[in-house]
């Protein structure tokens, strides 16, 4: 099984990890904004959507060391979660960055035009079910 990493966000503002299973985004543990000293100053929240609707569990702690401690424990006591469920983020995420990058490129999607036909920003004729090309020819460009 491949082990969970994480990485530092980018957010200059307060401490923030994003956690990876393989190329899945499936979690943050971060510092809580805005809470008085006293409060549990970390959060952790397990969960992706799509794939994961039913799962998503999260909580509070005084530490980050707990903080990864619960994810951990959480994420060991999920139901096994099927490539089918990973697959389905992956096929999401590819889409929403092939979108964004078509809307970048002042590109016009096929539902933009009456005759649901248009090119994609590499210059291929699509149609309405261009799905199969996202994800063939551009599999990847969102991770």
């Amino acid at each position: 099984m491949t082990a969970l990493t994480r990485r530092r966000s980018d957010n200059q503002h307060q401490e923030t990890w994003h956690v990876y299973f393989d190329d899945i985004y499936v979690g943050t543990i971060g510092e809580n904004a805005g809470v008085p000293i006293h409060a549990e100053r970390w959060g952790w929240s397990l969960g992706f959507y799509p794939g994961m609707e039913d799962h998503r569990r999260g909580g509070e702690t005084a530490t980050f060391e707990e903080a990864r401690a619960a994810f951990e424990l959480a994420w060991q006591k999920l139901p096994t979660l099927s490539e089918a469920q990973f697959e389905e983020w992956r096929r999401s995420r590819d889409f929403q960055a092939w979108k964004n990058r078509m809307w970048a490129e002042k590109c016009r999607l096929p539902t933009q035009n009456p005759n649901g036909q248009s090119t994609c920003f590499c210059g291929a004729p699509i149609s309405i079910a261009c799905e199969e090309h996202i994800h063939t020819v551009h599999r990847g460009i969102g991770a």
